[in-house]
């Protein structure tokens, strides 16, 4: 046994490497993430240096990826310290304290040590060269000593080195049985507000879990070692194997990012030689610099500062008030807002979340039916997936090589045809059942007309909708690129959180920890992705697809819908992020090689994200809403309410399928075509 091995003198030096280690990546972290509003501020003032003044900076506009990047890298360590990298935890918060300690200790030392220590070696390699060079700006005007941000790499992925031999130690010491409680309050982060891990229990449905995955991995582990090291043959080519090594490890809970990182790593070191990764510090390097990705900490920054403005709050309360007197009018309501939401932020999770915790209770004090209640708010909540400026299009843009600007308003009248079918669905079910939905008593709706009704009504809609307008307004007229009106949306945003007298240094610290967190968890799968990608290329496995669909004739149509029955599967497992950077590059060249329209394909794999995220049993939003939900909602009851909206949303996907022009019409249109 292991704590019969580990004396008391060496576990209180792990405890001490645990807390130095944590508290430097809590240090660093916390610094860091000050650049996410410093980014926000200097994306703003260049912006209006070119529009106001017709000036710009090449300076300026490396200084901001610089940033961009430099979140991502040296936060790394300080999400990992508190579990922020995202999990597929199907299975994984069933299990016991010392189950999940397994899991993560086997994870670290099989996935996440090789996979920082490779990319440390090729990236400083790769920093090195540049060093010797004296790289600088390729642009006039740019920045100097180009090596320094390159070299953010290696050290960024050492300080996740640190933090992954501690969380190693940390597990071995859980799997011993200690208790780590009083280290913990030395590094939690009190200003924290991202979601955290339920609490797991010890269960017989756990150890059952557990005991299967074991056996499981251990099964396809022998195996596909077998074939790399010893040259036995499988019935299977090396890429096949890479992908059933990647599911079954995904599945047993250790983060995603390192876990498809580091398996691909260790193939590509018993296939290739250790040079090979040096195209992955390339890889990354194009991450840092990619202007479209930059989108992404904005939107998240936006969307989070307007969850601490208390608008949605205020929204609610209006809109019910407005339609109340109406059948139904709570839950029109709650579509309306859920709409302004999406066009506000582009966050699936906190939108769910916000409309459960307020709407729900609400809705069944007044008597609505709870599948109803259920349904509409979780539909609603998903609609942030299509309506611009949806993060899903943002990550599908850069990934299918579009513009995103063209999938904003491609978007734009399939999302809006939805909210609009959800209104009919509602008013259709006031007709046929009345007493699922009732109007509202009469007497609040006479004190709502009697206190102010419109100044109520403009308060509460106003400065949203001019946030809105200005951000994809900006974007569809041309004026502004999806990163730049991101950036005027997280400063509007903040400015309306003063308006509304919520902003303070506290709250201001919780946006930018959360934002980085966030960050950190999408990049990082973003680079797992990428060693994944090149070693999935490396294997000739892109070749091997297309010869597949090739040989056995399957036409375009087939095959996209092959692909979308694939993404709408693995949206029940994993989130959007993993689908879009492991599924999406994958089959995007043979998209192109038969001819199909991208930005018609880009908003399909939208919508077909959306439906399958509310579909029982593993749909997210579901998930999201019965964390939040009282405890007499049933999750039966939540499964039964959203089946008309999926079937509302299967509907307008074969509409789309059918009637392309219902996406591409809008680009062309503004455009000129």
């Amino acid at each position: 046994m292991i704590h019969k091995i580990i004396p008391g003198e060496l576990k209180t030096l792990l405890k001490t490497y645990i807390l130095r280690i944590s508290q430097l990546n809590n240090w660093i972290g916390k610094n860091t993430a000050w650049c996410t509003t410093f980014l926000v501020l200097l994306v703003c003032f260049d912006v209006s240096q070119t529009y106001f003044f017709k000036k710009t900076s090449v300076a300026f506009l490396e200084l901001e990826w610089h940033l961009f990047a430099l979140v991502f890298l040296f936060c790394a360590g300080y999400s990992l310290r508190h579990d922020k990298h995202v999990r597929v935890d199907v299975f994984y918060n069933r299990m016991s304290t010392q189950q999940q300690a397994w899991i993560n200790l086997l994870g670290t030392l099989v996935f996440l040590l090789p996979f920082c220590a490779v990319i440390i070696y090729a990236s400083y390699k790769y920093t090195l060269v540049s060093f010797g060079y004296q790289e600088g700006s390729p642009n006039p005007g740019g920045l100097p000593a180009r090596y320094i941000i390159k070299g953010a790499i290696p050290l960024g992925f050492f300080f996740l080195l640190l933090q992954a031999i501690s969380l190693l130690f940390e597990s071995i010491l859980k799997v011993m049985g200690e208790s780590l409680a009083e280290l913990t309050p030395r590094w939690q982060d009190k200003d924290d507000i991202t979601s955290h891990h339920p609490t797991p229990e010890t269960t017989t449905g756990g150890s059952r879990i557990f005991g299967v995955i074991k056996v499981l991995f251990l099964l396809v582990g022998v195996l596909i070692c077998a074939s790399l090291f010893l040259g036995i043959q499988l019935p299977m080519p090396l890429f096949l194997q890479l992908f059933l090594l990647v599911f079954v490890a995904i599945l047993a809970g250790f983060p995603v990012a390192f876990t498809l990182g580091g398996l691909s790593i260790l193939f590509g070191l018993a296939i290739f030689n250790l040079n090979f990764f040096y195209l992955l510090s390339l890889r990354i390097y194009g991450i840092m610099n990619n202007a479209v990705l930059m989108a992404v900490p904005l939107f998240v920054y936006m969307g989070i500062m307007l969850e601490k403005s208390g608008i949605a709050e205020r929204l609610l309360e209006t809109m019910a008030l407005l339609f109340g007197r109406l059948k139904g009018g709570l839950a029109i309501s709650v579509v309306v807002v859920g709409a302004l939401l999406a066009a506000s932020t582009g966050i699936v999770g906190a939108t769910v979340i916000t409309m459960g915790l307020i709407s729900l209770p609400t809705m069944m004090r007044r008597k609505y039916s709870v599948e109803l209640a259920a349904g509409t708010i979780a539909a609603s909540g998903t609609l942030g997936q299509i309506i611009p400026p949806s993060v899903v299009l943002v990550l599908l843009g850069s990934v299918l090589n579009i513009s995103v600007g063209d999938l904003f308003t491609g978007a734009f009248i399939p999302g809006f045809a939805l909210v609009l079918l959800y209104f009919i669905y509602i008013l259709g079910v006031t007709i046929i059942k009345p007493d699922m939905a009732p109007a509202m008593p009469k007497e609040e709706l006479k004190a709502f007309k009697t206190e102010g009704m419109w100044q109520r009504i403009l308060s509460a809609f106003v400065l949203p909708f001019l946030l809105i307008v200005a951000v994809l307004g900006s974007i569809f007229a041309g004026i502004a690129t999806p990163t730049e009106a991101a950036a005027v949306g997280a400063l509007g945003a903040t400015l309306l959180t003063l308006f509304q007298k919520k902003l303070s240094l506290k709250v201001l610290r919780q946006v930018m920890r959360s934002t980085s967190h966030i960050t950190t968890m999408v990049f990082l799968i973003l680079i797992g992705a990428s060693a994944f990608s090149l070693i999935f290329r490396g294997l000739k496995g892109d070749d091997y697809i297309i010869e597949l669909i090739n040989s056995s004739n399957l036409n375009k149509y087939t095959f996209l819908a092959l692909v979308m029955m694939i993404m709408f599967i693995a949206g029940f497992f994993i989130d959007f992020i993993e689908i879009i950077f492991i599924i999406v590059p994958v089959v995007v060249v043979t998209f192109k090689a038969m001819g199909l329209d991208l930005l018609w394909v880009g908003i399909l794999m939208a919508m077909n994200l959306q439906t399958s995220f509310l579909t029982p049993p593993f749909g997210f939003a579901l998930f999201y809403l019965k964390g939040v939900a009282p405890p007499e909602v049933k999750t039966s009851q939540i499964y039964r309410g959203v089946i008309p909206f999926i079937i509302i949303q299967v509907l307008l996907i074969a509409t789309v399928v059918i009637f392309p022009e219902v996406v591409t019409w809008l680009p062309q249109f503004l455009k000129g075509k």
